[in-house]
């Protein structure tokens, strides 16, 4: 099983149903016009702004980010601990915004394909000179790496249109990034958290620089999930949205890569790692 866009939003749709102190609300849309739409819970002063599926393949972490809120909302409701965590105290004094799928282009290129009557479909056989996208789209519906298009040390890994790693034609080039860029500015974010996946890693800095407390926090959440605290390398050390958090705030921002093996990650891993990956999100509001 695999987890779409079609899926995301039955998902969303079902949970802020059920639970009416859920927000949901549109940030933008994506390059082929699919809302971006972020999650709201909790009426504290102190934000945490948590976003997945930057990438076609890590659809997992989309996945994790609804369980996650609906077993929020259930220990809220319920009066029972999560994970040992007073919900209730949390809702009250923070508030979580949650993107959990950034890229839904990607993610359903990579997942269903795109069609041949797709005037997509067509660009981006010219572009890439690939005919089949299953299992190999990391990229918008431009060919555009989003976590490469943030203005922190954008330039290019790729000269051209790619699967992955096409940085684009400029930073913010992509309605996507410009989406969460303008979201997170005009919302007075405290703490940022990207999930990807795979790796068990956590990465607190850019290019040397490290907000106040980072480090700290960041090996609380390591304490709590297993994960090791490192500092990427290679294409993964610049241009991403924990990178352009850092560079513009100076606050506490976290890649977290979920996980181990080779994407995608089979949606049955996440009974394996979900714990490991809610305690990071949990600790996190506990340290905002």
């Amino acid at each position: 099983m695999e987890y779409d866009y079609d899926l995301l939003c039955a998902d969303m749709d079902a949970l802020c149903e059920r639970y009416g102190f859920i927000e949901a609300f549109s940030i933008g849309e994506s390059v082929m016009g699919r809302q971006l739409t972020c999650m709201r819970v909790g009426d504290g002063s102190r934000r945490l702004f948590i976003n997945g599926a930057h990438h076609g393949l890590e659809y997992i972490t989309s996945s994790f980010i609804m369980r996650f809120m609906k077993d929020y909302a259930a220990a809220l409701i319920d009066h029972t601990p999560f994970f040992g965590y007073d919900i209730s105290r949390l809702f009250h004094r923070s508030a979580l915004y949650a993107v959990p799928m950034v890229n839904p282009d990607g993610v359903d290129i990579a997942v269903n394909g795109i069609d041949i009557t797709n005037p997509f479909h067509q660009q981006l056989v010219a572009s890439v000179g690939i005919h089949s996208f299953h299992k190999v789209w990391q990229a918008n519906a431009r060919g555009v790496d989003i976590n490469h298009n943030y203005d922190a040390g954008w330039r290019a890994a790729m000269q051209s249109p790619s699967p992955s790693k096409y940085a684009g034609a400029y930073p913010e080039s992509e309605p996507e990034t410009r989406a969460v860029v303008e979201f997170v500015r005009r919302t007075n974010i405290d703490m940022l958290i990207a999930f990807h996946s795979q790796g068990g890693e956590i990465y607190y800095d850019f290019d040397g620089c490290v907000s106040p407390h980072s480090e700290e926090i960041a090996q609380k959440l390591a304490a709590v999930s297993g994960y090791t605290v490192t500092a990427p390398t290679g294409t993964a050390a610049f241009g991403g949205c924990k990178d352009w958090f850092l560079k513009e705030f100076a606050k506490p921002g976290f890649t977290i890569e979920m996980g181990h093996g080779t994407n995608p990650l089979p949606l049955e891993m996440l009974d394996t790692i979900y714990e490991e990956n809610a305690r990071i999100l949990l600790c996190a509001l506990e340290n905002l």
